[in-house]
């Protein structure tokens, strides 16, 4: 028996196997670009508490949010139920006092209550961040001057679908 590639440049076309055996290479090809250092990134971008950049923050060192009371709007980024529709979180004391959906979506109606283990403080997505340091990455948009971060995103493993989540902050009220 001659070897695939051979037959299929004697004859000008891929036999059946010869097609299956390129599509596995190319696809072991295509996935070898999903490897490599598992190592958490965060491009930084001045103290997120404001003033001169005196010190980029680091996965580990974004401070918390002071304030005990507060409103915010939270959209969360994931492959879950409710992906994408906005939450409104009420914090008192530091706790979640209040997370209902600011809009309905699938299975849920405007002002149905948050799942508990959804409903958040901005300093629980701080310390999330805080404590990614065995991620594959971390992404962390926190404007200059502001008091929490806009933007969140991290993803655990490059190993993995479907697992990274994602927040966006906004409407911070404080009370």
């Amino acid at each position: 028996m001659q070897p695939l590639a051979s037959r299929a440049r004697r004859t000008g076309m891929w036999t059946r196997e010869a097609r299956v055996l390129a599509a596995g290479l190319l696809a072991a090809l295509a996935l070898s670009g999903c490897g490599g250092d598992d190592t958490a990134t965060d491009p930084g971008g001045g103290d997120p508490a404001g003033g001169s950049p005196t010190h980029t923050p680091t996965i580990g060192s974004y401070p918390e949010f002071e304030p005990d009371d507060y409103g915010y709007t939270l959209l969360v980024t994931c492959f879950c139920p409710d992906a994408g529709v906005p939450m409104r979180v009420t914090v008192e004391d530091g706790e979640v006092a209040e997370a209902v959906y600011a809009q309905g979506g699938r299975g849920f109606e405007r002002g149905e209550a948050v799942p508990d283990h959804r409903a958040r403080t901005i300093n629980d997505i701080i310390d999330e961040v805080n404590g990614a340091t065995d991620a594959a990455s971390v992404q962390v948009e926190w404007p200059p001057g502001q008091e929490w971060p806009s933007e969140v995103w991290i993803d655990r493993s490059k190993r993995m679908v479907d697992e990274e989540i994602g927040y966006s902050i906004s409407d911070v009220d404080v009370r």
